[in-house]
């Protein structure tokens, strides 16, 4: 009896089940929850275009993944960075599926698409010190703006700063206090030194948590509401969410003089250009760097306009 071929949906549900099972150990929750995502949206592609539950992956061509993107584009009105990540995860899926022999074509050999960069905004330090004054008005907008500011000068994401407990501060081996932690959404090592606005914050809340967590963090979308709240009252325009928060320690940083490849490090990145994206250098930046230069080459300069 001819065996059914295997359907891309089928395939794919597989693969989601056994990536449930290694949530919590070598992968993290939000990547398993953009597979879901994406296989939901293949299954109305599916059912939308071809009328059918599953296509078997061996007739899927080149036709398919266009069309999907398509689909993502003009029936879902998703963002350009959202059918990039969705794709990749489509990608993945296909690649796994070929090297299980199940399909005898790439059909992503001809699909381009590239991430565009997005401009996360940024906080300069006028407006991290109009944020500091800010009067809170309630206990938990409190909690709120020290935790951005935690994250605006050790570039944490919320996750991380939620998971932070008491443990991970340590007297490193230079005398400073230090954050000692893997990044929640890479696993890679991000130790950071607690400079005198962290510090103070880990002193307010020391002991404040019966679990040992480092500080008592409301959910996202509450933390989000805050500081949407406290950007009113003091006059910042930027949306304010952790992302800037993050976003503003590596531009502060870079902008007095950090290296990238330090400020790679400390972020947790596993890849220097994502630190690219996060590191944005500002006019004021440019203009020194440029002053440094003139000053360094104005002998030169000199030798040479005279010789014009």
């Amino acid at each position: 009896m001819k065996q059914k071929p295997t359907g891309i949906l089928e395939f794919f549900a597989r693969h989601n089940e056994a990536f449930a099972c290694k949530v919590g150990y070598s992968r993290t929750r939000g990547t398993f929850d953009r597979y879901k995502v994406v296989y939901s949206h293949l299954a109305a592609y599916i059912r939308g275009r071809y009328r059918k539950d599953d296509i078997p992956l061996q007739r899927i061509r080149s036709s398919f993944v266009e069309g999907f993107d398509n689909w993502l584009r003009v029936k879902c009105r998703l963002a350009p960075n959202s059918i990039w990540g969705y794709m990749i995860a489509v990608k993945h899926i296909f690649m796994l599926a070929r090297n299980e022999g199940l399909m005898a074509v790439n059909p992503f050999a001809s699909y381009v698409n590239s991430y565009t960069g997005v401009d996360r905004g940024y906080l300069s330090e006028e407006e991290l010190v109009r944020l500091m004054e800010v009067p809170a008005r309630t206990r938990v907008e409190e909690q709120v703006r020290d935790l951005f500011l935690f994250s605006a000068f050790t570039g944490l994401a919320y996750i991380d700063i939620k998971n932070l407990r008491e443990t991970n501060v340590r007297k490193y081996f230079d005398g400073n206090w230090w954050l000692i932690l893997r990044r929640h959404k890479t696993q890679v090592e991000s130790n950071v030194r607690l400079l005198d606005v962290p510090l103070r914050l880990v002193e307010k809340y020391r002991g404040s948590q019966p679990d040992g967590h480092l500080f008592p963090v409301p959910s996202n979308n509450c933390c989000n509401e805050n500081l949407h709240h406290l950007a009113e009252r003091c006059g910042i325009k930027t949306h304010l969410t952790f992302h800037v928060g993050r976003h503003t320690f590596a531009t502060i940083a870079l902008n007095r003089g950090m290296p990238i490849e330090t400020l790679s490090r400390i972020l947790g990145h596993t890849n220097i250009r994502t630190t690219q994206i996060y590191a944005k250098i500002t006019d004021r930046k440019v203009s020194a760097d440029m002053a440094a230069l003139a000053g360094s080459l104005a002998a030169v300069e000199a030798d040479i306009c005279r010789k014009i």
